[in-house]
């Protein structure tokens, strides 16, 4: 029996060797939790978030990341195989806006800045059936950062940069 498990515990560890180190540092924050914090309703429309960092190429798929234009409600969507998540991290506590970001109505933060900042917590979709358009729900992004993630074959994969919306 512990022959076996060592020899488990050697194709584990090679299997992990394998990966992209980036894939394993910058995947989870020790503060995540799955907590969906619901937007208001939002009465306008939602946009995509652009250049100069979206939309984002996670796992080889395309992924967009969606701001409301009244609520700051947002939402990351994604063309998924089955049994993959999609999911939208979000900062637990608020950014303030600097004079530039306050100007034009958004800003940016690093994975530093937010891991400094308290953290983030995350919303996921579960994507079944053949493959398609998965959308997260919509969280409160108003003054929080937020970025898209996917996990495809298990593999989770984010962003690099976050966006805050200070105008929403």
């Amino acid at each position: 029996m512990r022959l076996k498990r060592g020899r488990v515990l050697s194709a584990t560890f090679a299997m992990l060797m394998t990966l992209p180190l980036t894939m394993l540092t910058t995947a989870t924050s020790a503060h995540a939790a799955e907590k969906c914090v619901a937007a208001p309703t939002e009465w306008a429309w939602y946009a995509a978030v652009g250049a100069p960092y979206y939309p984002v190429t996670l796992r080889d798929i395309k992924t967009h990341l969606y701001t409301g234009k009244q609520s700051a409600g947002a939402y990351a969507r994604a063309y998924v195989p089955n049994g993959s998540y999609v999911s939208i991290d979000r900062s637990i506590n608020a950014f303030s806006p600097t004079a530039a970001e306050n100007t034009n109505g958004h800003g940016w933060r690093t994975n530093a800045q937010v891991t400094g900042n308290g953290g983030y917590d995350y919303c996921q979709a579960y994507h079944s059936g053949a493959t398609g358009w998965t959308s997260t729900p919509v969280v409160q992004g108003r003054y929080h950062a937020v970025r898209p993630c996917l996990r495809v074959s298990g593999v989770l994969q984010c962003a690099s940069m976050w966006y805050v919306d200070f105008d929403g």
